[in-house]
């Protein structure tokens, strides 16, 4: 990632504040309820990794599942406020352009919530997921969906805001896209779900996002 993203997330993150995916309505609490019943049964010991953390709305969620919580996000200022915040928590400056700055076969779980859409190399991102996963481990990623439906709307109504050249998505995935990723970098099991904003008729007609869980075989 070059410098100029670099500093792009820093001030993302720091105006956002806990507001960006702490509300309680639309996707973010959908995002909460279904980390939950992934992540109920795991015992205090059982660690997991949070890949693109940043403002830490959902790490301090993690936190409720285990005592072993990490978390990487590319903006070093993020990083400081979230280490201030959370002390509990091993937060990690990191640039998923780069290795995963963690051993292999070390967590149970990975959580990583809109953030592939972000990168140039989504591939390398899970490659290296499935790398510091434990065999018998799993993944929960969410990433912005693009279904039919939703793509004649963008393409009629809001193709200059969707592909400006500044808009900070650069990949857009639909379920087959994104499960053949997953399978590329070696991941089985793979269970896909969407949800959307707690909108029963407009959730149904265009769902925001996808939701993955893909596991690592023994």
């Amino acid at each position: 990632m070059s410098d100029s993203q670099k500093i792009f997330y820093d001030k993302y993150w720091i105006e956002a504040g806990d507001s960006y995916s702490g509300d309680r309505t639309g996707y973010a609490a959908n995002f909460r309820r279904w980390m939950a019943k992934n992540l109920n049964g795991f015992v205090e010991t059982d660690e997991i990794l949070e890949v693109g953390c940043g403002d830490a709305s959902f790490t301090k969620r993690l936190a409720q599942f285990s005592k072993q919580v990490s978390a990487v996000d590319v903006s070093p200022k993020q990083i400081a406020i979230n280490l201030e915040k959370y002390p509990e928590i091993q937060f990690v400056a990191h640039d998923l352009a780069e290795p995963l700055p963690f051993g292999d076969n070390r967590f149970q779980a990975i959580w990583c919530s809109e953030v592939l859409e972000h990168l140039f190399d989504p591939a390398f991102a899970l490659r290296e997921m499935y790398r510091v996963l434990k065999p018998g481990g799993f993944i929960m990623v969410t990433v912005p969906y693009h279904g039919l439906f939703k793509n004649v709307c963008i393409a009629l109504f809001k193709w200059d805001h969707h592909f400006d050249p500044e808009y900070s998505h650069i990949r857009f995935f639909t379920k087959n896209t994104l499960r053949r990723l997953c399978e590329k970098a070696g991941f089985s099991t793979i269970r896909m779900n969407t949800c959307g904003m707690s909108k029963p008729l407009r959730d149904l007609l265009i769902p925001t996002n996808l939701l993955l869980r893909a596991t690592k075989l023994q």
